[in-house]
């Protein structure tokens, strides 16, 4: 059984859908006209009511529905028709995302500081209205979920909204990793998890580009909880102050979101101005001519002091490549271990460049390559070569994951170190997709394999034959 598509001019419990203005994960929203002849918005949930993702949705505006504020959008109605959950709200003008847009297409930088700002005081007030009044915290914090309403914004989209005195949620599912705090990607949010998301939303919304710069959940979540923000795109005054926001311990942050929004206010901003058109890395608009940006008219390389003034750097001086006889090189005990499709693609080239030198991996016995991957097609790829370049079984070991219920039963003490949430959110392809606790659960898996595999490459690169050569 499923649902039927939306066509405009459908009829839900008496309200005429018009034009759709969005979808997401959960679901599509429509404009819609109601009875009376009012203009609102109508969000249908994908699938039926009694399914996980409705459910879920469902829960979440059961937290949030006798909550009022100016700031958020006002929730009217939540029905059940037809056996799908509609949520009908007030009618929003265009997202903050579309505002950005269309600075965008007027060459412009992003949204203005000052008018930037007024936007961030207002959601930063609605976010801590609903984690010091309610307990809440919204943890889909995004451009697109923060609506304009004659000139105001206002917080929507609360379907991923916790209680964070409920620990039974899931979380993984339904995130949007660009905008993702650390603690979310292990299930273990906080009070401080939506100032993060707003910290992202500012630098993005004043310059176009977002500090961790993946283009998949993988790439985000390893950035999000491992990587340094980038931040020079940022007004140097405002860098430290987003800087704290984005820190990875939730303790070093500011203590709400109305502390970031009155600390970036008492910052004086640096004078740019914005001239030539670079290309934007983190968000496309297709009613433009090029997807370009407008840089400031400094050097982004300049070295400045604390209060913003440039100093004199030290001279620097370009040296001159060391000697080298190839004729006397001799390859020392090396052995080369990759993890993960990215780094074993490039122990490929490596491989490539030996070959090309050596004619083959055998003129090199003290070198040798560990390619290891929970995906055996990535590894399979590496050994379809015809020549010298392809790996063989020596060179490769697959690690998959097992599957989740296999887990389910192990002993609680082995796997302390990693979140429940993790074990039931593993892969149907049994890989780890760049998940990092996925990946250390991969290894642990795989221990002794490993170890066997490496105390037997290392007794080859050591023994005496090839050290000799």
């Amino acid at each position: 059984m499923t649902t039927q598509p939306l066509q405009a001019e459908k009829i839900i419990l008496g309200y005429q859908l018009q034009e759709r203005i969005g979808s997401g994960g959960f679901g599509e929203v429509w404009s819609a006209i109601a009875p009376g002849g009012m203009r609102k918005a109508v969000k249908v949930i994908y699938g039926f009511h009694d399914e996980k993702r409705a459910q879920a949705e469902l829960k979440a505006l059961d937290r949030v529905k006798e909550v009022r504020h100016p700031f958020l959008l006002s929730l009217e109605r939540i029905e059940i028709h037809d056996g799908q959950l509609i949520v009908v709200t007030e009618l929003a003008d265009q997202s903050l995302a579309d505002v950005f847009g269309q600075y965008f297409a007027k060459n412009e930088t992003g949204i203005p500081r000052d008018e930037l700002l007024k936007y961030i005081r207002s959601v930063a007030d609605a976010l801590d209205y609903l984690a010091d009044k309610h307990g809440l915290q919204h943890l889909d914090v995004k451009p697109e979920n923060l609506l304009m309403v004659s000139g105001h914004v206002k917080v929507a989209d609360f379907g991923l909204i916790k209680d964070l005195h409920d620990a039974s949620q899931s979380l993984m599912s339904g995130m949007t990793p660009a905008y993702a705090a650390p603690e979310l990607f292990d299930g273990r949010p906080g009070v401080k998890s939506d100032q993060y998301s707003l910290a992202i939303v500012y630098q993005e919304m004043l310059t176009g580009v977002r500090p961790f710069p993946g283009s998949t959940p993988a790439q985000l979540a390893a950035q999000h909880v491992h990587g340094k923000p980038n931040l020079r795109s940022l007004p140097q005054s405002d860098q430290p102050v987003i800087a704290r926001a984005l820190s990875k311990n939730p303790a070093d942050r500011y203590e709400n979101c109305r502390e970031l929004a009155e600390e970036l206010s008492n910052r004086k901003r640096l004078t740019k101005k914005a001239v030539g058109r670079i290309q934007s890395p983190s968000r496309e608009y297709n009613d433009t001519e090029s997807n370009t940006l407008r840089l400031p008219d400094w050097d982004a390389t300049a070295v400045v002091t604390g209060e913003g003034l440039p100093f004199q750097a030290g001279e620097i001086r370009t040296l001159d490549p060391p000697l080298f006889d190839d004729r006397e090189a001799k390859v020392q005990p090396t052995l080369l271990i990759g993890i993960g499709s990215t780094a074993n693609r490039v122990l490929k080239q490596v491989k490539q460049q030996i070959v090309a030198r050596h004619h083959s991996m055998n003129q090199v016995p003290a070198l040798r390559i560990l390619c290891i991957d929970s995906d055996r097609n990535e590894l399979s790829s590496l050994c379809r070569a015809n020549d010298e370049t392809a790996f063989s079984t020596t060179e490769t070991l697959a690690t998959p994951l097992s599957k989740p219920e296999q887990y389910r039963g192990r002993n609680e003490d082995k796997l302390s170190w990693l979140s429940r949430r993790w074990i039931y959110n593993i892969p149907r392809s049994l890989q780890t997709e760049g998940l990092r606790p996925l990946g250390r659960l991969a290894f642990s898996d795989h221990f002794d394999p490993i170890c066997q595999k490496l105390e037997s490459a290392l007794k080859q690169i050591i023994a005496p034959e090839p050290m000799a050569i």
